[in-house]
């Protein structure tokens, strides 16, 4: 039960409401700007290019088994581009948004001191990786935190936590962890004293239980793979020893670029939580998380997934005002100590926000933007162009229809499909092919020049020449993260054509000598 706030407290309350409204209102400001700065990815092109290009029914029942991700984020975009009209342009603001209203639970709700809090809330992931970046992720926060605020209430308030677990279940398969987590421990509760209950509060307990489970129900009728679904063929191609190895590297890369302060945070927070009586739910929510993230795509920017499980997990076993007081010394001197190591750990993640917004403001994230902007200058929709990879679909949203001929054309639905046919026409590339029809291609590739350069000796030797190269970087944590480049190549005879009419080609190397030359300095 919490003890009455001090005198002191509640005279200057409004106060420190006035800083938390303060310290919101400029990460919301700072999430918006970066987002008018960021240029999306690939990844935030297929969901608007699923959610543009398909009908309700087809895009739930039938696409979303090869995506691998629940629908609450397509079902948002959906009426935002088919009734509101949408533009792409707006995807990181509406993204931006909803993660603003996370920050403002976790600002104004949180169990935690107030300078924890505004760190956790100034961290990487929370007010860029998943804020900026607008994904499925964005609404995890939002929901995580709200489950763990209505956790923490009880009984009072169990119908509220229902409704936000179930939500929180068709976000992501990290998502459904912490849903789940939560939910086996609040059944666990329940089951202790259900004899206590009223019959009225019953009735309320078995309508939430319900609510999750028709959630859960949902989401694997939804999701259930396809036997031709190639993301499951991926998962399946990976060893244990390196599923273990992911395992652990998302449990360390959730908290710090160490090891070193990793485990021993962990270590710190597992003998917090067993004190607390909360182990259980520290091992469901942060271990499954970790457990999804190993076993299933392990790519280094779901690591804060885990980061927020770690988070609802703080938050449901925190104690309430002046119960640590009633603790014996030593429980009291491990929560202080979990304390500072929490302030070192998301004061380290607020280094990683500086560098990543720092890195945005100054360059590009993607090459995506800038690729389609060339390619609508070359007029590629109407002379006819492929693309090959997944990454090529970036440029997509900037056209209103499919623009490449080996994955569909103008027919067919712009986004990728991960089924094993259309990967084929996707990965593949075949030289014979290129030597008839669209004359550009749009390819893709991570890395620098020096690891660039045979894949252009490669088009050189299919009588194709670079014309275009679009460069970004996917900026995470502290470090400039993945470089990617969009290539754009042109048949020599169809540049030769186009300069025959007098065709001024924007951004083409003019002369004979360079044309022959690849912009790496390699023939």
């Amino acid at each position: 039960m919490n003890e009455p706030r001090p005198i002191w407290y509640r005279k200057n309350l409004r106060y420190l409401l006035m800083l938390d409204g303060a310290v919101l209102v400029a990460l919301a400001a700072l999430v918006l700007y970066t987002v008018s700065r960021h240029e999306p990815w690939a990844d935030e092109a297929q969901a608007w290019l699923i959610a543009r290009d398909f009908g309700w029914w087809r895009m739930i029942l039938g696409e979303l088994r090869y995506e691998g991700h629940p629908p609450l984020w397509f079902a948002i975009l959906w009426p935002a581009i088919h009734f509101f009209h949408m533009p792409y342009t707006y995807l990181g603001y509406l993204g931006g948004s909803i993660a603003i209203l996370g920050l403002a639970v976790l600002i104004f709700f949180a169990p935690f001191p107030r300078v924890l809090r505004y760190l956790i809330a100034s961290s990487f992931f929370f007010v860029y990786q998943y804020a900026v970046i607008a994904r499925p992720y964005v609404l995890m926060p939002l929901l995580a935190f709200g489950a763990a605020y209505f956790y923490r209430k009880g009984v009072s308030r169990i119908l509220a936590f229902g409704v936000c677990t179930a939500l929180l279940i068709q976000v992501s398969s990290y998502a459904a962890v912490i849903a789940i987590a939560l939910s086996t421990v609040c059944v666990m509760q329940f089951s202790s004293v259900w004899k206590d209950i009223s019959d009225r509060d019953r009735k309320r307990v078995a309508a939430a239980g319900a609510l999750i489970a028709l959630s859960l129900v949902m989401v694997v009728a939804v999701l259930l793979p396809r036997s031709d679904s190639s993301l499951v063929a991926q998962a399946r191609g990976i060893t244990l020893g390196r599923h273990l190895q992911l395992v652990l590297e998302g449990l360390i890369g959730s908290l710090s670029n160490s090891w070193l302060v990793a485990i021993p945070g962990l270590f710190i927070a597992g003998v917090w939580a067993y004190q607390r009586g909360h182990l259980l739910l520290m091992v469901l929510s942060v271990g499954g998380t970790a457990m999804v993230y190993g076993f299933l795509r392990g790519y280094g920017h779901h690591q804060g997934l885990i980061t927020i499980a770690f988070v609802a997990f703080l938050w449901a076993a925190w104690p309430d005002r002046g119960q640590a007081d009633l603790v014996p010394r030593d429980a009291r001197r491990l929560h202080q100590a979990a304390i500072v190591a929490l302030l070192f750990v998301f004061g380290w993640h607020c280094e990683w926000s500086y560098i990543a917004i720092r890195s945005e403001w100054a360059g590009a994230y993607s090459g995506a933007r800038d690729a389609a902007m060339f390619l609508q200058s070359v007029h590629a929709d109407q002379v006819g162009c492929r693309g090959y990879t997944f990454w090529s679909i970036g440029v997509q949203p900037y056209f209103d229809h499919n623009i490449f001929a080996n994955q569909g054309g103008s027919d067919a639905a712009a986004s990728h499909h991960f089924g094993f046919e259309a990967e084929n026409h996707t990965q593949m590339i075949f030289p014979s092919e290129l030597q008839e029809g669209p004359p550009i291609v749009v390819s893709y590739f991570e890395g620098t020049e020096d690891e660039t350069a045979p894949m252009v000796e490669a088009f050189t030797a299919w009588n194709f020449r670079l014309i275009h190269l679009s460069d970004g970087r996917r900026f995470f944590k502290g470090t400039s993260g993945v470089r990617e480049r969009y290539l754009i190549f042109a048949r020599t005879d169809w540049i030769l054509a186009q300069r025959d009419r007098g065709v001024q080609l924007p951004e083409l190397v003019p002369s004979e000598t360079a044309l022959s030359m690849n912009p790496f300095g390699t023939r």
